[in-house]
């Protein structure tokens, strides 16, 4: 688990393909292919998970888990892995983080993205979930999570994905775990949208909310 400090500074000057803070290592997907076990059934049961400080909140499967681990006296912010009924880590998230995103110029492709309405920066704009790829000479990197409508501008030389969204406490973090590669090629990303898994972690990010 990562501390505060090296999440800020990860954060603060991420390499193009990585930003973000340091997360459990783990993989959401399988990297060859997508199981017949995640063939999509009927809506599961929810739960709502509420960050300590009672703003930002989400609904998530029954059978998942909800891990929080408090930073080091002094340091900012709540940190939270979801993991699914078998135990694998599937997702990271970060509440109350102060830093910022920079990246440099990559070429990006959007397989999905859909507003977020439970929740609005200070600003007024409104973070959109998004599910993308881009490639900047090492090859494809895989990011799924809440994002600024900028980082869903596909074509190339854009700024690279960026997983912290501003919110009137701070600031949020969130990014699914995918493996390296998260996938062999891009149909099988592609597939994977076909899938439970795919659409109830599109779903919990979707559901999170600030009061």
């Amino acid at each position: 688990m990562s501390t505060m400090a090296d999440r800020t500074a990860t954060l603060t000057f991420p390499p193009a393909s990585t930003a973000g803070p340091a997360a459990p290592a783990a993989k959401a997907v399988p990297a060859s292919e997508v199981p017949a076990s995640a063939a999509k059934h009927g809506s599961p049961a929810l739960k709502t998970f509420t960050f300590p400080d009672g703003h930002i909140s989400f609904a998530y499967p029954e059978t998942w888990t909800v891990r929080t681990v408090l930073p080091p006296a002094g340091l900012p912010g709540v940190e939270v892995t979801v993991a699914d009924g078998a135990g694998n880590d599937l997702l990271f998230l970060a509440n109350g983080v102060t830093a910022g995103c920079a990246g440099g110029p990559v070429t990006r492709h959007v397989f999905d993205h859909k507003a977020v309405s439970g929740m609005t920066a200070p600003d007024g704009k409104k973070p959109v979930f998004g599910f993308a790829v881009e490639s900047s000479g090492d090859g494809d990197a895989y990011f799924m999570g809440l994002t600024d409508p900028r980082s869903l501008k596909e074509g190339e030389g854009v700024a690279s994905w960026c997983n912290l969204v501003s919110t009137a406490n701070g600031g949020l973090f969130t990014r699914v775990l995918f493996g390296d590669p998260g996938f062999p090629k891009r149909e099988a990303a592609k597939a994977w949208m076909a899938t439970n898994q795919y659409t109830q972690l599109k779903a919990l990010l979707v559901s999170l909310s600030y009061t």
